[in-house]
């Protein structure tokens, strides 16, 4: 039996397109446009599989171009629509990848902002008194900005809240402790999103490889990877990123 006429038995008995992928070869679209021909779109739909994220207009795109491929009366024509559709699923999936990217880039300065903001409140600590004021007021959920003098009420609220020394050190430790998880932790969300980032621009050969065996591929244990699994490799974690934020 044929990859094409395995993918449409494992369609019609609702399997999920992640099975017919792994049993098949077959990429989403192919498996998209294959379901699209033999109307079959809300079948897989039902089946809660990975084509109901797919565009509907790539859908007919690719299904119309695998009607071509299947059913035109010249040679020349069915490979031209051959070349077209697997255009458009590379181009797809470079789409997917680049969402994704953009998506992580962005993490990676909002945590920088952070990281820098709390390093700096840290570093001003032991200065003056003043940032720990403005710390304290942020907690209580006072309007302070983040420099410039401080009104006399914010100083009168600080200083009656802490009436001596004791308390006064006591605060400064408990806001030191703070920051410093509050960094500690943001630089770890910083290495596992520059780790994610990582694996859809340049990923390491051996998670490619581990990758390929999983999904039942034959691949060398050393040597260069060809071009085309690291793609797919990079689509799939693109994905697997996408319904992770969703």
């Amino acid at each position: 039996m044929s990859s094409r006429d395995t993918a449409l038995l494992m369609l019609k008995s609702r399997r999920d397109p992640g099975e017919i992928k792994r049993a098949t070869g077959m990429s989403t679209g192919q498996i998209a446009a294959l379901a699209e021909v033999q109307g079959l779109s809300q079948t897989a739909a039902r089946s809660g599989g990975v084509l109901t994220g797919i565009d509907p207009t790539l859908i007919r795109g690719l299904a119309a171009l695998m009607w071509v491929e299947q059913n035109a009366g010249h040679q020349r024509v069915r490979r031209q629509a051959s070349r077209v559709r697997e255009l458009l699923s590379e181009l797809a999936g470079y789409q997917s990848r680049m969402i994704a990217e953009n998506g992580i880039r962005g993490e990676l300065a909002e945590i920088g902002r952070k990281l820098n903001r709390a390093q700096s409140k840290l570093s001003r600590l032991g200065a003056n008194s003043a940032a720990l004021i403005r710390d304290w007021a942020e907690e209580q959920g006072m309007m302070v900005s983040p420099s410039g003098v401080l009104s006399a009420s914010v100083i009168e609220a600080f200083e009656q809240h802490h009436q001596n020394s004791n308390q006064l050190d006591q605060r400064r430790a408990i806001t030191v402790a703070r920051l410093q998880r509050e960094i500690a932790s943001l630089k770890r969300s910083r290495t596992a999103a520059r780790r994610r980032l990582d694996s859809l621009t340049n990923p390491p050969a051996a998670e490619v490889r581990a990758w390929a065996r999983q999904q039942g591929l034959d691949v060398p244990v050393g040597g260069q990877l060809p071009a085309y699994l690291t793609e797919a490799y990079k689509d799939h974690q693109a994905k697997a990123m996408s319904e992770q934020a969703g």
